[in-house]
């Protein structure tokens, strides 16, 4: 079952971001020239490697919290749990976010995307906050 609501949150953020990278295309009215057609697949590859780039960080944000529970347990649980409540609203608002309309959609989309990279650079700075702390703890030993 835990598996399942996981994989729900991710698809529902990754349908968040799609969506949000896809909204942020203008169209231009009229019949389409060539330049258009160059300029749209030129969009389009934009748009890919922004959704990738998207992915990768929210990945990179998913290891790095994974790696806190061994630096810090107690922070680990609780950036888990804003983590997974952040995920739980966004595949919410993913799942009704076609019935809204188009400002209500650009600016839930920045919301949504402002607090996930604020919450993803605050578990990077727990991860670098706690891995410093364990090497400063460490002692030398006698230096010949």
């Amino acid at each position: 079952m835990n598996k399942q609501v996981n994989h729900t949150i991710r698809m529902g953020i990754i349908y968040l971001i799609v969506l949000g990278s896809v909204a942020c295309q203008t169209q231009k009215p009229g019949k389409p020239t060539v330049k258009d057609h160059a300029t749209t697949e030129q969009n389009a590859t934009e748009d890919a490697q922004l959704r990738q780039r998207e992915l990768e960080r929210l990945t990179l944000c998913q290891n790095q919290l994974a790696s806190l529970i061994k630096i810090n347990p107690k922070q680990h649980q609780q950036y888990k749990q804003v983590f997974d409540s952040l995920m739980n609203s966004a595949s919410q608002y993913a799942s009704l976010r076609g019935r809204v309309n188009n400002n209500t959609q650009e600016t839930i989309d920045s919301l949504y995307r402002y607090k996930i990279n604020y919450l993803c650079a605050s578990i990077s700075q727990a991860v670098l906050t706690g891995l410093t702390e364990k090497a400063e703890q460490v002692k030398e030993g006698p230096v010949k």
